[in-house]
């Protein structure tokens, strides 16, 4: 991983996740609040999306129309469907961008849990590297989940030892110039949220890639449902999506740790409530604003109509008068050539 990275993106992701596990005392449900906060936090990026994914359902008949009239010119559809949207204001990227944005957040996420003390705690190799030494974790046959490893046995140190860290530890983390120490409890409902479900050992922790995968389908559906209806390239991707995402979720359920997984299960939770309330709220607007411009057409309508009975009723009204002084002149006219006799 990049220092870049690490610096810019798990960093702050990790303070993040500090801050609210200290909030509420629970590992498991910090990450759910992170979840959230993290949803909340890219509202204003959903909401435009969703304008433009209504704004394309709404072009969904003239883009079928197009389909049927350029199927054997793919150059030229593309250049009416881009002359489409320009006429329309829609950009038919930016209601993709939205789901894109959970990954790097979720890798980010990823090392802050497998790192905890680095990323979480602000600890530097040097120290970690005596923890580890202090409770019996050899860094390089670790491997990737070293620092869990050495979080967990701290832990451990810290339960044995009447809730207060032994001398032992505090002598490492007192030297140290930055860091702050916490005791992490990964269990969560009885499931170990440092732990990575294993496909070949069947146990309690699968219940996380299997509600995984499925809260990914259930996120795909209601997103295609609140969609509405959709052109044939639209709904093949969508099917594709329906498809894709519940196994990919299925798959990194079972190769990255148990926090990662409840990360994706409620992101896909809040994701359907998002999409539900955002959609209705929305399309009612657009409803409510297309009625209102509607009400305000056959308005005008109405007024250019009684204007126009008006004029006509005016012109009546004229012409009869006309026709009125007209016949009194020739009555007139005849009364005096009659006295003049």
């Amino acid at each position: 991983m990049g220092e870049i990275f690490g610096l810019v993106i798990v960093r702050p992701l990790g303070l993040i996740l500090l801050a609210i596990f200290k909030a509420v005392g629970s590992y498991g449900l910090a990450v759910i609040l992170f979840a959230l906060a993290v949803k909340l936090i890219c509202i204003p990026l959903a909401i435009k999306g969703k304008k433009s994914m209504l704004a394309m359902t709404s072009l969904n008949a003239e883009l079928q129309q197009l389909q049927k009239k350029y199927a054997n010119n793919r150059v030229k559809l593309n250049e009416e469907m881009q002359k489409l949207y320009d006429k329309h204001g829609v950009n038919p990227m930016s209601g993709c961008l939205p789901q894109f944005i959970p990954l790097p957040i979720m890798m980010g996420l990823y090392y802050a849990v497998q790192q905890p003390l680095k990323f979480m705690m602000g600890f530097s190799d040097d120290v970690i590297n005596q923890l580890g030494t202090l409770v019996g974790v050899n860094m390089e046959s670790a491997g990737y989940y070293a620092e869990i490893s050495i979080a967990e046995k701290l832990g451990d140190m810290f339960t044995q030892n009447g809730g207060v860290w032994p001398d032992s530890v505090t002598a490492i983390t007192s030297a140290a110039q930055s860091g702050e120490l916490l005791n992490i409890d990964f269990s969560f409902l009885g499931l170990n949220l440092a732990q990575t479900p294993s496909i070949t050992n069947p146990s309690i922790i699968w219940i996380i890639p299997i509600l995984s995968g499925a809260t990914a389908f259930l996120s795909s559906y209601v997103m295609q449902k609140m969609q509405g209806t959709q052109n044939s390239a639209a709904a093949g991707q969508m099917k594709m999506l329906n498809i894709m995402m519940p196994l990919m979720s299925l798959y990194f359920g079972f190769i990255l740790p148990g926090a990662i997984g409840i990360y994706w299960i409620f992101n896909n939770i809040f994701a359907c409530v998002q999409e539900i309330i955002l959609t209705k709220y929305l399309r009612g607007k657009k409803e409510r604003k297309e009625a209102e411009e509607t009400a305000r057409v056959e308005a005008d309508k109405e007024a250019k109509r009684a204007a126009h009975k008006a004029a006509q009723i005016e012109q009546t009204e004229k012409a009869r008068a006309a026709a009125a002084a007209s016949e009194a002149g020739k009555e007139k006219a005849a009364k005096k050539k009659k006295g003049a006799k």
